[in-house]
């Protein structure tokens, strides 16, 4: 039992500096956060893609979206805008939409997409973009990950580069999407081998059958990490997606596969569970007891891995 007690089950139960100002709500935090940015030389960049209600959860985002369900003693967002500041990204941009009005601002720069009823995925990026130089990280809104997800995705060196779940999927879970065909499988005898995305499908219901790519070998939880190289193909790609009269339809799945298909190179870097993503009740409620086993007061970690969307 205590072998299991590994450092990627206990370094989430750390409390942080910025953690303790937030459960003080001390006055001259904000200020203290304002001026501690300011004399940062790390130059990371997010966007938040949060401006959706949520299918499957209008019962609980009446005067809310997704993104500020109470999860453990905070909302979803704040834990994602702290798992980026402790990577030190600290120009967090996150693009509201449905009830855009009840989204916490403190830590983050927020911009609305006005049209978020009427667009998908890209519209919301488009909102936020332009502005972006620096090396990036694209993110769902609605996810929450052990502290070495985000960790590794940064730290990789590749213009582009994606985070895949390997662990199985359920295949009665109907809000599972995202599916990964990647140029190998998860094989940890292959450790330091290029894993390179070749294609990601949005829906259960459109993954090809009978064809050469047979299963997928994986499922993209929703962030892609951009270098600030890979930055500029990824505005011009974007900029072509918007000539289309289809944009307004299109997802991340969509820029990804456009990239692959502009000649991009984005590598995988496989987990295996430890995360989370909510888009029903169930994974409401799933997504609470993840986010407990990583608080620094709740209760003891699992000591086996925690799946994704099963």
């Amino acid at each position: 039992m205590f072998a299991s007690q590994t450092l990627v089950n206990i370094e989430d139960r750390i409390v942080s500096v910025d953690e303790i100002f937030r459960l003080q709500d001390a006055d001259e935090y904000s200020e203290a956060e304002r001026l501690y940015l300011s004399a940062s030389t790390t130059s990371r960049s997010a966007v938040v893609l949060a401006a959706s209600r949520g299918k499957g959860l209008e019962a609980v985002t009446t005067d809310r979206p997704k993104v500020m369900l109470p999860i453990a003693g905070k909302p979803l967002l704040r834990w994602l805008v702290d798992s980026f500041k402790k990577e030190s990204i600290n120009d967090i941009t996150v693009v509201g939409g449905y009830r855009a009005d009840s989204i916490d601002p403190a830590g983050i720069r927020l911009v609305v997409n006005e049209r978020y009823a009427q667009t998908d995925e890209l519209a919301s990026l488009a909102c936020a973009i332009e502005k972006l130089e620096s090396d990036t990280v694209i993110s769902y809104g609605d996810l929450l990950f052990r502290s070495y997800v985000l960790r590794d995705l940064v730290e990789n060196k590749a213009d582009f580069s994606v985070v895949v779940d390997s662990s199985p999927t359920d295949a009665s879970n109907r809000t599972v999407r995202d599916f990964a065909y990647c140029s190998r499988g998860d094989d940890r005898g292959l450790f330091g081998t290029q894993v390179l995305l070749k294609r990601v499908v949005s829906r259960a219901d459109t993954r090809p059958e009978g064809t050469a790519d047979g299963e997928p070998q994986g499922r993209w939880i929703g962030m892609l990490n951009v270098s600030r190289q890979g930055l500029v193909k990824l505005k011009t790609v974007l900029a072509a997606l918007r000539a289309r009269p289809d944009f307004d339809a299109l997802d991340m799945p969509a820029l990804l596969n456009a990239l692959i298909a502009d000649g991009a190179a984005i590598e995988v870097l496989y987990v295996h569970g430890h995360w989370r993503g909510v888009n029903d009740l169930e994974d409401f409620r799933r997504a609470v007891d993840f986010a407990h086993g990583q608080t620094p007061f709740g209760s003891t970690p699992d000591a086996t891995p925690t799946e994704g969307n099963t």
